[in-house]
Parts: structure tokens; C-alpha cells; sequence
């Protein structure tokens, strides 16, 4: 599989258009306005790239997992925030504007702090130095400019040059990210036939452990940093939605082993059913925030419904 050219090519050339569609949903305003109260960009920014990845090798030397599945699992940690976690802040009534400039923000710092983290923890877990693939940085860092950098700015120009042009490109693209993820969980399973099954249930409980990890961690900086409840929620979905299409590129393109993919695809399944269960609970936070801090008005409308 690893020489398909659907694989090599496409998958790297699907992955640019998403993040030419987080392009197009930003300004440089958006970047201004975030400049003015900081406090949650760069907690959210500093969390996402230094605390989880470790938090991703903490999980697989406590679950003891292979070599492969272990970094395969500090790959995901390294990544940053996915396209849909947008969508699921906004469900969740979180933050939608906080979700879109940290998965912006992490996805360029990645460039650097991804390979890093990546020869970290081949240096760190045991019997990684020992495993027969191996992670071309140089390459991993050169292919994350090909594919976030240089896509994001070209969405940017799109935006402030042709804004509605831009409104249109960007309704589809959270449909077409899902999509993707779909194609490559698909082709990962398939090549690995029987054997996705075994790998699965190997890695499933510490996908599961890290996911609910990062997303109380998330929450709890954000709350440690004293922000409202709406960049708590974003804080929280954005460190659980990974984006693990950038992580299924880097481990069949790049390093080009379907073992190393498999803690992506197995998160890519796990961070949307949590996710459900963030966005029920973020709804109702919301509700009871907003109805404590508005006692009169819902009083008032206690009075109507007597009087009606």
C-alpha cells in the first residue's frame, strides 16, 4: 500500500486542501483580536505542543505497549488539533472563534515540535531504538511546510482577496476532512486485513486512556488560567480532536509502516465518540452558566409563563 500513488500523493494532496480551508476561515484580524486578550491562545498553544506529546509518552510506558504502537501513539499526542474540532466547539457552544486560531497556531509550531517530540520518544521508550522503521525528520519537516504552512497562507490570501469566494470553498471542507479520515482508517485496515483487529484491541485502551487524559487536562488549564466557560470548552475539544489525517500521512508516506499508523486510525474513532459526550456535557454547562448569570431575565420569563 505504501507505494499506491493514492497514498503518496493523495493523501498528502487531500490533506493540503483542508488546511487551505482553515485558511479560508481566518484573518489577520482574527490573529489581532486573539493578540489583545492572549492568555488562552497561549496556554491552549503551549499545552497543546509541550504538555500533551508528553502525556502521549507517559500513556504508552504506563500501558506498556510495543515499540511501534507506542510511538505510533506520541505521533497522534504530537499532532495538533484537527479541522473538526471547530465543528465540535460549536456544538458544544464553545469558543469557535478560540478553536480556529489555536488549531491554526499549533499546526504551524508542529513543524518544529512534531519531529522533536518524535526523536524524543525514540530516544525515550523502550526498544524503539531497536525497531526497523525509522522517522526521516528532515523529510517530516519538509513535507508539514508542503502540507499546513504553505496551504493555510494560500486559504488566507483566498480570504482577504476574494471573501466570498471564500464563504462558499469553506462550507464543505469539515464534510471533506471526515471524508479523508474515512478513506485512509479504510486503506490502513485493509492492507493490515486480520491482523487490524489484534493491533486494535492492543492499542484501543491507551488511545482511550490518552484521549480522556488530554481533554481533562485541556479543560483543567483552561480553568487553572481562569478563562470563561467557552474557551474551557474549546481548550478541552481541541487537545481531544486531533488532527490523526496528518498523522495516518506521516506514518504511510513518510515513515511507510501500517503498524505505526494504527494508533491514528484507532484514535480517529475513539475522539469523535468521547467527542459526543464533550458536546453534551459543554451544552449544558453553557445552559447553566448562562441562566446564572442572567437570574432576572429568567425570572421575568418565570413570570410570563405564571401570567400566560
Amino acid at each position: 500500500m505504501q507505494d499506491s500513488p493514492v497514498i503518496a500523493i493523495g493523501l498528502p494532496a487531500a490533506l493540503a486542501v483542508i488546511m487551505v480551508g482553515i485558511g479560508l476561515s481566518l484573518t489577520l484580524a482574527d490573529f489581532r483580536e486573539q493578540a489583545r486578550t492572549p492568555r488562552a491562545t497561549i496556554i491552549g498553544t503551549l499545552g497543546q505542543v509541550l504538555l500533551v506529546p508528553a502525556i502521549g509518552i507517559a500513556v504508552a510506558l504506563v500501558m506498556d505497549l510495543p515499540p511501534i504502537m507506542a510511538l505510533g501513539l506520541v505521533l497522534v499526542a504530537a499532532c495538533p488539533g484537527g479541522s473538526t474540532s471547530n465543528l465540535v466547539t460549536y456544538l458544544a457552544r464553545g469558543n469557535v472563534a478560540l478553536s480556529i486560531i489555536l488549531t491554526v497556531v499549533a499546526s504551524l509550531v508542529i513543524i518544529v515540535t512534531l519531529p522533536g517530540w518524535l526523536d524524543v520518544a525514540g530516544r525515550i521508550l523502550p526498544g524503539a531504538t531497536e525497531l526497523t522503521v525509522s522517522v526521516p525528520l528532515g523529510q517530516t519537516f519538509g513535507l508539514l511546510i508542503g502540507i499546513i504552512l504553505i496551504p493555510v497562507a494560500i486559504g488566507m490570501v483566498i480570504r482577504a482577496k476574494k471573501p466570498e469566494l471564500a464563504a462558499k470553498l469553506e462550507r464543505g471542507m469539515s464534510a471533506f476532512g471526515v471524508l479523508v479520515l474515512l478513506l485512509a482508517i479504510s486503506a490502513v485496515a485493509v492492507d493490515l486485513g486480520g491482523e487490524i483487529i489484534d493491533m486494535t484491541i492492543a492499542t484501543g485502551p491507551a488511545v482511550l486512556v490518552f484521549n480522556i487524559a488530554v481533554i481533562l487536562v485541556g479543560g483543567a488549564l483552561a480553568w487553572i488560567a481562569r478563562v470563561d466557560r467557552s474557551s474551557q470548552l474549546a481548550l478541552a475539544v481541541e487537545y481531544g480532536i486531533k488532527n490523526s489525517t496528518l498523522g495516518l500521512v506521516i506514518a504511510l508516506t513518510v515513515v511507510r509502516d501500517e503498524e505505526f499508523a494504527v494508533p491514528a486510525a484507532v484514535y480517529s474513532i475513539v475522539m469523535y465518540v468521547t467527542a459526543i459526550a464533550v458536546i453534551a456535557i459543554g451544552r449544558r454547562m453553557i445552559a447553566t452558566s448562562t441562566s446564572q448569570s442572567n437570574p432576572d431575565r429568567n425570572a421575568l420569563r418565570d413570570t410570563d409563563s405564571i401570567a400566560g
